[in-house]
């Protein structure tokens, strides 16, 4: 029974995923999330091999409120 529940279900997910590629906001910046981790410091579209440079990474991907900055959040590749 549980097939028919799931089955019909998933028409939900179908139907908004159609929906957000016909109306959904497209995404204007590189990091629209603030994210700190390298694979926002990509720009976008990304090119080929993700990086124009190597990027030089000054700390680790968990490391929130450095003191010193005014952000709570501090990219992976700035000082």
């Amino acid at each position: 029974y549980s097939a028919w529940l799931l089955g019909p279900t998933q028409l939900i997910f179908i139907f908004n995923f159609f929906v957000s590629l016909k109306k959904g906001k497209k995404v204007t910046s590189d990091n629209p999330w603030q994210a700190t981790t390298l694979e926002w410091a990509t720009p976008t579209p990304p090119p080929h091999g993700n990086f124009l440079q190597e990027p030089v990474v000054y700390r680790g991907p968990y490391e929130y409120s450095v003191p010193g900055k005014k952000e709570d959040f501090s990219p992976q590749n700035s000082q």
